[in-house]
């Protein structure tokens, strides 16, 4: 084997280790959050939730009275709407709350249950990522010592290489730019996904954009450990062959 291919498959090995283990830590992430609504009882208090319904639900023409509903209830339509996606968009049509008036109204109009429904199906295809990923990963693991370790300054490098763009992207375009833009490659043309707080119960309960940002946080922090440990289980045990050099190991 060449020396060139074992660098290519060293290099390979770590990039798909990087990628499957974030992946799998961000699943695990998901999976201990979803329970708990991602803290949205937490970010309700935190963003002041209650007063931007307040100002942005009494301009609804669609949906009237919707601010007058208290904190917990709230909450738990938030809990209602997040267990209907985790179930592939079943019951969205029965989530509501009353009126002013006493009558009792769906929360979701068409277009918002259709962007929903869109939500859902996009989970259910991650939930088979997130097999192929564990796939590789145990793959990984399972060549864990046959696998060639690089130099820490090289792991440095690739990972700079794999995530170098995103973060300057983030930092150039702004995170609002970014999730627009990830939304219009996300969902199919002519599917509905911007909706005007004013307009749109989902949109001003969730205070759409910014709560997604505290969730990103909440994930990121509680996948932190996950992905270290993922890595440190899979990472390769045997030296690289560079001729004769010593490559200093890293954990």
């Amino acid at each position: 084997m060449s020396a060139l291919w074992r660098s290519l498959s060293a290099w390979a090995h770590y990039a798909a280790l990087w990628l499957s283990t974030l992946w799998l830590a961000l699943a695990l992430a998901w999976s201990l959050l979803a329970p708990f609504d991602f803290g949205y009882p937490l970010w309700y208090r935190v963003m002041d939730i209650g007063a931007h319904l307040d100002r942005y639900a009494s301009q609804n023409i669609y949906k009237p009275g919707f601010q007058n509903l208290s904190a917990a209830e709230h909450q738990a339509l938030f809990g209602a709407l997040r267990k209907a996606v985790q179930q592939g968009g079943a019951g969205l049509d029965s989530i509501g709350y009353r009126g002013p008036d006493g009558h009792w109204r769906a929360l979701l109009r068409p277009a918002e249950r259709g962007h929903l429904q869109d939500v859902a199906w996009l989970l259910q295809q991650a939930r088979w990522l997130t097999l192929a990923m564990a796939l590789l990963w145990g793959l990984l693991w399972w060549r864990r010592r046959r696998a060639a370790v690089l130099s820490s300054g090289q792991q440095l490098a690739g990972l700079a290489l794999l995530g170098g763009p995103l973060v300057l992207w983030l930092l150039w375009s702004g995170p609002t730019a970014v999730f627009y833009q990830f939304h219009h490659w996300l969902f199919r043309a002519g599917h509905p996904w911007f909706f005007y707080w004013e307009e749109s119960l989902m949109s001003s309960l969730m205070k759409a954009p910014m709560l997604f940002g505290g969730i990103a946080l909440l994930l990121a922090a509680l996948a932190w450990p996950s992905a270290w440990l993922l890595y440190w289980l899979a990472r390769p045990r045997r030296p690289l062959d560079t001729g004769g050099a010593v490559v200093p190991q890293s954990l």
